[in-house]
């Protein structure tokens, strides 16, 4: 089992900018490899400190995990990016047509909140145009707006769940 804990010397809320503080790490992820090798992650779980603030915890996720998912990130973003051929992930073809329809779906909710961010942030780089220039092609629109051609999917949910934004939730079934 591995102990995730940031590097950073202060957390802030992402939804207030309060000061977060550590509260506990009982929370237990596993991931698969693209391997097929199984990691269990110790997770911190942090607590904001300002008394207002509408989420009280927040879970100290590496780049490694994708909210919900139980694959790195590396075995997801190679599945999206590559054809079948050159896909070298121990993942069986449901998840794999799994993970491409979940991405196809939400591209254009990912990219959106992503060029939102670069307006918030004050970003020149002209991401809303890129969406016009490549909207059959979110893998790259996606590269370009966060400017790494590796690693893209790290980074974009990264900046994506750091900002709230990261609005992907998991369906439940629900009875009536």
């Amino acid at each position: 089992m591995f102990f995730i804990k940031s590097e950073e010397e202060i957390a802030l809320c992402p939804n207030c900018g309060g000061l977060l503080e550590y509260h506990s790490s009982r929370v237990v992820r596993k991931l698969t490899n693209k391997t097929g090798m199984k990691q269990a992650y110790n997770i911190r779980v942090l607590k904001c400190t300002n008394k207002s603030c509408p989420t009280t915890y927040h879970r100290e996720l590496p780049d490694i995990i994708i909210p919900y998912k139980r694959y790195d990130t590396e075995s997801i973003e190679e599945v999206i990016a590559q054809n079948d051929s050159e896909v070298t992930v121990a993942a069986d073809e449901s998840t794999i047509r799994r993970w491409r329809k979940w991405f196809r779906q939400s591209a254009t909710q990912i990219i959106m909140a992503l060029v939102s961010v670069c307006i918030v942030i004050g970003d020149k780089a002209g991401p809303s145009s890129l969406i016009f220039q490549n909207t059959n092609k979110p893998v790259e629109t996606v590269k370009k707006i966060v400017k790494r051609k590796v690693k893209w999917l790290n980074e974009a949910v990264r900046i994506l769940v750091n900002s709230s934004k990261w609005e992907f939730n998991r369906s439940a079934f629900l009875s009536g």
